[in-house]
């Protein structure tokens, strides 16, 4: 016998059969539904999904069409906060309407009693949960099928958006059975809200998973799936066993219509239940916020300072991508860039062996920068897979062209860094930021600008970010180049110049224009340009 078959009507209908109580709970449970979809909070809460949506899909934001799926998993999680919510209110305010419009005598009438409504309403936020899931599903389904989407799907992160929704309009039907003031559902809702807040801040530690969504540091780059680390499983258990609580809880707090007032009770059926949903809820809750396995740890250390032997490389004419298996298709992108410094290159220079290896590095992002790269383990781990001096790329990529995001800043970093490689020779391996001078600064800055169009507007964003001069960071690490102002400025003449005009100049004194000696102010007269003025203390410590 379910729990809905033992629903009693109250004193005043009598026991009456299974059937038609199950048609009546059935029926209002349409009805309130109807209702539910209808509220202006869950619409505004849709409404407000689709926007966002549709901001990122035809706003300046470009980053969908370089999703990286594990991630986007979770990101679509957050949207959906916004029709929970309203769905927790409107949840509320239907299971409140008998008491507010004094009809609950009506409902004895019909053989309804208190505990049937209860689970009519607890059905009716069905409807709400099941848009919710294929709103969610079509978004990550269009991310999925984009040409440049790489990773995997993690369909336990997809589901944890409808189960928030679940979650919500059961504490909505459940408020209203402990509480018959509309305020009460507003504080129920402030309390999540309030901690899914900090546990944004503190987006580190494990407790945020005892929140409804667990958020990650989202200027971290992105991680390949076997690296990820989050009890997604277990969080999602945790939230459908509190819904399966809510639930039950709700239909024991289903007072007698005799009784209005009088004390929770239940049968023993759903006692069983709310204990093991307890029990579950338990569960969940503890494995969600364990620390991550060692066997993790391991796997991301070993992927961060030896990751050759887990990539797949290709080589594409001169050039070698190495990149973890579920990236391998940003080779694309990575070439478009790499062909476009190259492209204004002497043959000499076009046609020498280069790799580029993909790298994660989250030390960089989690302690602000301060951290330097484990240079000496790349340095080895790449010469052992025959790809000396790699250029390092990371996981995160855009079109370059919305500015001021991590995905654009991934493109400015990896064409300045190619375009270093491609007029040094070397990679920059240093524990701490340094200086590139003169004529070299300027080479490099406009063969990074002008590869493609993604690489120059991303530069440019950078470069409108800083005060003086430009600073490219490798991985959000202690290590970069920096560029001073003048060099800076004289690029950005030079971009504005056409680029078949300048780039034959490049190639003419390519020499000169690439030796450690040359000055910015004989880089401006080879490449047929006014050198910018700068101060003589900037002169010289460049110098």
């Amino acid at each position: 016998m379910t729990a809905l078959d033992d629903i009693r009507s109250g004193p005043a209908a009598g026991s009456l059969a299974r059937g038609p109580v199950r048609a009546g709970v059935l029926a209002l449970a349409r009805a309130e539904a109807v209702r539910l979809l209808r509220h202006p909070a869950v619409l505004g809460g849709f409404a407000a999904y689709l926007l966002l949506w549709g901001y990122a899909q035809t706003g300046g934001h470009d980053a969908h069409r370089y999703p990286v799926l594990q991630d986007s998993s979770r990101l679509v999680q957050i949207p959906l906060l916004l029709p929970a919510a309203g769905v927790l209110l409107a949840a509320n305010s239907g299971a409140l309407r008998s008491r507010r419009h004094g009809v609950e005598p009506l409902f004895a009438v019909e053989g309804l009693g208190f505990r049937a409504r209860t689970a009519a309403h607890l059905l009716a936020v069905a409807p709400a949960v099941v848009v919710s899931a294929l709103l969610v599903c079509a978004r990550i389904g269009c991310l999925a099928v984009e040409p440049d989407a790489v990773g995997a799907v993690r369909w336990a992160e997809v589901a944890t958006g409808p189960a928030v929704v679940l979650l919500a309009g059961i504490l909505g039907v459940l408020t209203a059975r402990l509480s018959s003031s509309p305020a009460a559902a507003s504080l129920v809702l402030a309390l999540p809200a309030v901690f899914t807040f900090l546990a944004a801040v503190q987006n580190t530690a494990r407790w945020r998973w005892l929140g409804v969504v667990a958020t990650e540091n989202e200027s971290a780059q992105p991680l390949p799936s076997e690296l990820l680390g989050r009890p997604a499983g277990a969080h999602l258990l945790w939230l459908t066993a509190l819904a399966a609580a809510g639930a039950c809880g709700a239909l024991l707090c289903g007072r007698a219509d005799s009784v209005p007032e009088g004390p929770c009770r239940g049968t023993g059926a759903l006692r069983g239940a709310s204990v093991a949903a307890a029990a579950l809820a338990l569960l969940g809750g503890t494995l969600q916020t364990r620390p991550a396995s060692g066997a993790v740890e391991r796997a991301r250390a070993a992927a961060t300072e030896h990751p050759a032997a887990r990539q797949k490389c290709e080589r594409r004419l001169n050039v070698t991508y190495c990149a973890f298996p579920e990236f391998t298709r940003r080779a694309e992108q990575w070439d478009a860039v790499v062909r476009g410094v190259l492209a204004r290159a002497p043959d000499d220079v076009a046609r020498a062996p280069y790799a580029v290896r993909q790298r994660i590095f989250r030390a960089g992002v989690e302690t602000g920068g301060s951290v330097p790269l484990p240079y000496a383990a790349w340095d080895a781990d790449d010469r052992r897979a025959g790809t000396p001096a790699a250029v390092p790329v990371g996981t995160a990529w855009s079109a370059g062209s919305a500015g001021q995001d991590t995905e654009s800043d991934a493109v400015a970093e990896f064409s300045v860094l190619f375009a270093y490689r491609a007029v040094t020779g070397s990679v920059p391996d240093s524990p701490r930021v340094d200086t590139v001078c003169g004529s070299r600064a300027v080479l490099t800055l406009w063969l990074a600008g002008q590869a493609t169009a993604g690489s120059g507007a991303a530069l440019r964003d950078l470069e409108s970010r800083t005060t003086s001069g430009l600073t490219v960071l490798v991985l959000m690490s202690a290590t970069g180049v920096d560029f001073d102002a003048a060099e800076v400025r004289l690029s950005r003449d030079l971009l504005a110049q056409p680029a078949d005009r300048i780039g034959a100049r490049v190639k003419a004194s390519w020499a000169e224009l690439s030796a450690p000696g040359t000055t910015t102010a004989r880089a401006a007269r080879l490449l047929g340009v006014r050198a910018p003025a700068r101060d003589a203390s900037a002169e010289s410590a460049c110098r």
